[in-house]
């Protein structure tokens, strides 16, 4: 998933943050029972710090989001004290990795960008703690829903707990819809009407920061939902299936075609993912594919309420498609943690009934949770309802967090070479399977339980 590590350059913003709690690591709250167990647990606790890190906020919304999430741990939990820290939560870029494997003692509590292949790179490093005991003692499998589980537990060890997914969907402005007689498109020949219209009135139909990587994958897994299937993307990530095989060549033509046709503009490839949003955000573009994410953005340019947003339509006759998904966010727990007790504190109170309340409740929170509980309380905010609404009835395939190094550096670089005109799509898929056949002759592998 980011315009995060675009908006915030520093690494970490520290907030210490005095937290309470009143519950042993297993639970949110303590029944009135259990008085002397819980003076107990306060002595226990008392003078620890939990060290967690988040990644960079979006903006100040976003910010005040998690003050709220703080407040109510520390309602709960009286006798911990809490070191919150924000930073680049990526793990292509190194910086985590360092972290990790420098001396310095690392946080108790990480929330990193989600994928297979970036937990898988710290796992085989031997940075993050497996958490199977955790997940028994704590019964974990039962209170996230089970497409977030089947995500993480394919290998004998489970190393992270899901904390949100993706869902990459089309974000529109109601009004320019309606000033040119568009109607959401729910056919291929539909959307293919919206972009005509939207050309021939002189307004740009997708906005795509393709220079920062992350969006026009973002935009690409949706085509590839729709154009390629999700029968094939499930091969090509998780069995032999090619990159170059006709579905996904099909579907790079496509995304060349959309450019040669001025649906993208050719300078999408000198746009940021800050530029291309703020072009969105300001309606000098009718549409643009983004998560969920984009909710905090829109709320802070007060433009929510003219958002709307739908599934790509399926390019496959007789089938459906789902919004391209993925998890986004998960929580590790680094092989150096000092206090990792707390930490199942802080993960249960993350799965629990108070958290999903305080945040859902906030009509500007931006984010998909995969707790059951989460899943049992209806957000506030319409545009999360929406995205929340069309995940239920199944999600496709966001590649750029399931596929290896190699790989992702060929998928990246090839499909912002073909926003850029730099190369045919032949080229580009024969590309990013050569990346894969590296990443395959490297042992690269993931699993699908």
């Amino acid at each position: 998933m980011k315009w995060r590590n675009q908006l915030f350059i520093s690494l970490a913003m520290t907030i210490p943050l005095i937290v309470s709690g009143c519950q042993s690591p297993t639970g949110s709250t303590a029944s009135k029972g259990d008085a002397g167990e819980k003076k107990e647990a306060v002595a226990a606790n008392q003078g620890k710090v939990l060290k967690l890190m988040i990644p960079n906020y979006f903006n100040d919304i976003e910010k005040k989001q998690w003050m709220n999430v703080v407040a109510k741990f520390q309602e709960l939990n009286p006798d911990i004290k809490i070191d919150l820290t924000t930073g680049d939560m990526q793990v292509e870029n190194g910086k985590l990795t360092t972290m990790l494997q420098s001396g310095v003692t690392p946080p108790d509590a990480l929330l990193i960008n989600a994928g297979a292949g970036r937990v898988k790179i710290l796992a085989d490093a031997n940075l993050i703690q497996p958490m199977n005991e955790a997940y028994k003692q704590n019964n974990w499998q039962d209170k996230i829903k089970p497409f977030a589980y089947n995500l993480v537990s394919g290998n004998d060890k489970v190393y992270e707990l899901p904390h949100s997914m993706d869902a990459m969907q089309v974000y529109y402005h109601k009004d320019i819809f309606e000033k040119q007689g568009i109607q959401v498109p729910t056919t291929k020949d539909e959307f293919m009407t919206a972009l005509s219209k939207l050309k021939a009135a002189g307004i740009a139909p997708i906005a795509v920061g393709a220079r920062d990587r992350f969006p026009i994958s973002w935009m690409f897994s949706t085509m590839l939902e729709s154009a390629a299937g999700r029968q094939a993307m499930e091969q090509t990530l998780y069995g032999d299936g090619k990159w170059n095989s006709p579905e996904i060549t099909k579907t790079i033509e496509m995304l060349a075609d959309w450019v040669k046709n001025g649906y993208i503009s050719k300078d999408s490839i000198s746009l940021t993912a800050a530029d291309a949003k703020f072009s969105f955000l300001n309606k000098k573009t009718a549409m643009a594919f983004y998560s969920s994410q984009i909710i905090v953005d829109a709320v802070e340019n007060k433009v929510e309420d003219n958002l709307g947003t739908f599934t790509l339509p399926s390019f496959i006759e007789g089938q459906t498609s789902a919004p391209a998904s993925g998890l986004g966010t998960t929580w590790v727990i680094p092989a150096k943690a000092e206090h990792t007790d707390l930490a199942m504190t802080w993960m249960n109170f993350v799965l629990s009934a108070d958290f999903s309340k305080v945040v859902l409740s906030d009509p500007s929170y931006n984010y998909i949770l995969v707790s059951k509980n989460a899943a049992s309380q209806e957000p506030a905010g319409q545009l999360l309802k929406q995205v929340m609404k069309a995940v239920e009835q199944g999600s496709g395939y966001n590649p750029a967090v399931f596929i290896g190094p190699e790989t992702k550096e060929a998928y990246f670089q090839n499909l912002q070479g073909i926003v850029g005109g730099l190369t045919t799509p032949k080229e580009a898929a024969d590309k990013i399977q050569a990346g894969k056949d590296k990443d395959t002759a490297a042992g690269y592998k993931i699993t699908k339980k």
